[in-house]
């Protein structure tokens, strides 16, 4: 069991950079990957100042209830809590969004999928004056709150099983001042939604990690992000061939299709989508790290 963080001795002054130093060694004796930049941005969340500031002003004096807060923070990420949950904030887009226990952490990868969609321009059809996208399992919005940010003419409808995890989505398109934009459900997938309800695009980051998969994730992924948003079951592709399945009756002639998948699962999205018959103009994106990532296709013009 890890041993309670311990600094303050009283009569003491606990400056910047002794707390700074002796949290590092905390964090990389605990085994914790990226110790100094831990410690660097729960400081400066604590602090409320930007991590440059924390070499800047190396001599500044933690008073009593910063350096209680700070310490507790420590002993949380020794606990391997994530650092997006203890700040209850993550960058995405370059964007902040709230974040908790409730919804999956965005990851740069999903990225890519908000960048295809804004690349592709879709023009707008003759007394059409938005965009409307459908957004699948929206977590806490960063797919719905990105697209409906960087497009003035997107209109989005946002889905997702869970009622907390909308709550934080909604709270996410206030914070980013879209929610004028952007339109809230709990529903399982399409099952809330009306086939008679069209979209130009449908897209989703989905649970896509094959169940036997789950017990080798780090600890931080297992123990603290929700299940329901990592396990896409025995093959990983369980959401994924039921998004692929329907979501041609959902989109506009020529409407298009993008969702996220996992390592080694490109030829299985293809190969649904192929089965299917109803989606050409495959285009599959590679991550950052060259691997395939992103599946964009569009419905077939009969």
């Amino acid at each position: 069991m890890l041993c309670p963080y311990k600094l303050t001795i009283t009569g003491l002054k606990m400056f910047v950079k002794d707390i700074l130093k002796q949290s590092i060694k905390l964090l990389k004796d605990g085994g914790i990957e990226s110790p100094q930049l831990d410690a660097e941005v729960l400081l400066s969340h604590v602090l409320n100042k930007d991590r440059s500031q924390l070499y800047i002003y190396p001599d500044y004096v933690l008073n009593e209830d910063e350096n209680s807060r700070y310490r507790a923070l420590i002993d949380k990420r020794l606990e391997r809590i994530p650092i997006s949950y203890l700040t209850g904030h993550k960058e995405f887009m370059s964007l902040d969004f709230k974040v908790n226990r409730n919804v999956l952490i965005p990851r740069p990868e999903t990225e890519l999928l908000v960048e295809t969609v804004c690349k592709s321009r879709l023009p707008l059809h003759p007394f059409q004056e938005v965009i409307k996208v459908l957004d699948l399992g929206t977590g806490s919005g960063a797919i719905a709150v990105s697209l409906a940010k960087y497009n003035p003419n997107y209109s989005v409808l946002a889905t997702d099983v869970s009622m907390s995890a909308l709550f934080v989505a909604r709270e996410n398109a206030i914070h980013n001042d879209v929610i004028n934009k952007i339109s809230l459900i709990q529903t399982d997938l399409f099952d809330g939604i009306s086939p008679d309800n069209k979209f130009d695009w449908v897209v989703s980051n989905p649970p896509y990690i094959l169940t036997g998969d789950l017990p080798s994730l780090s600890q931080e992924i297992r123990t603290y992000e929700p299940i329901l948003a990592l396990d896409g079951g025995a093959d990983g592709l369980d959401v994924i061939k039921r998004i692929i399945e329907n979501a041609f009756m959902f989109l506009k002639p020529s409407g298009h299709l993008a969702i996220e998948f996992g390592y080694g699962q490109s030829n299985s999205v293809k190969r649904i989508a192929d089965e299917i018959g109803k989606y050409s103009d495959y285009l599959v994106v590679n991550d950052y790290s060259g691997l395939p990532r992103i599946f964009c296709c569009k419905v077939k013009e009969y």
